[in-house]
């Protein structure tokens, strides 16, 4: 598990997420195809069901996380967090293409639909911004961990490159998102919700990508360590707005 505490961003309350997101634009990861080997059929038959779901989830357009945040902006008459929201879906979607690249590099289909993708998209639109806030940041705990685990799947130079970009990409969401619910103040109560969310939702995606996680050294013991220390950490936040 990686500290959030070692990211630069230390006053939260004055850091500029926009400049943070437009940094990051302006050095997007260029994906080096050129010593890529060929998956084996036993490596494309174990990573491309779980890459065709998380590509699938990154390419969401946002527009009612984009509408709520719009909302919540102009309530608090705050239009730069409205502006960071869309370059956070961006910066998202930019993940999406990298991982298409990879799949039609290596001839993997897109999938149209996908269990996982629907049972976080209802959860989302349960409430307003503070409900697609804390699906959106379980979704980002538990990817750190599966990123990390599908670098070590396979050989792939590409592959490695993604993972490195996604974990490098992802902590910051994460500060970022948990910075929202802290200033959206939320109940003890929903906290324990988020605790509730997060052991479920782990465990769905650890029976349905089991063999990746195995395969690059993680038990549903270090998955479950790794997805609640990362929920201690975003729980911290959200109850004192500091890392």
């Amino acid at each position: 598990m990686i500290s959030l505490s070692t990211l630069p961003m230390k006053d939260l309350s004055r850091f500029d997420w926009i400049a943070h997101f437009e940094a990051n634009n302006d050095h997007r990861l260029q994906i080096d195809f050129s010593k890529e080997p060929k998956l084996t059929s036993p490596e494309k038959n174990l990573i491309s069901p779980s890459i065709q779901i998380f590509q699938k989830g990154e390419a969401s357009e946002g527009r009612f996380l984009l509408h709520c945040a719009r909302r919540y902006a102009n309530r608090n008459q705050a239009p730069e967090y409205s502006e960071a929201m869309e370059w956070f879906v961006r910066e998202e979607n930019w993940h999406s293409s990298y991982l298409k690249k990879f799949m039609d590099y290596h001839q993997i289909p897109v999938r149209p639909h996908s269990f996982l993708n629907g049972m976080f998209r209802f959860l989302r639109k349960t409430g307003g911004l503070r409900s697609e806030i804390i699906v959106l940041v379980t979704a980002e705990m538990i990817a750190l961990s599966y990123y990390r685990a599908l670098a070590a799947c396979v050989s792939s130079p590409a592959l490695e490159s993604i993972c490195r970009q996604m974990l490098k990409d992802e902590l910051p969401h994460i500060v970022f998102q948990s910075h929202t619910l802290y200033k959206l103040k939320s109940h003890p109560v929903e906290r324990l919700l988020r605790i509730l969310l997060m052991e479920v939702t782990m465990t769905v995606v650890w029976l349905s990508m089991k063999d990746v996680f195995l395969t690059g050294g993680y038990s549903y013991h270090r998955l479950a360590a790794d997805c609640l220390g990362y929920l201690r950490q975003s729980i911290k936040i959200e109850k004192d707005g500091t890392l």
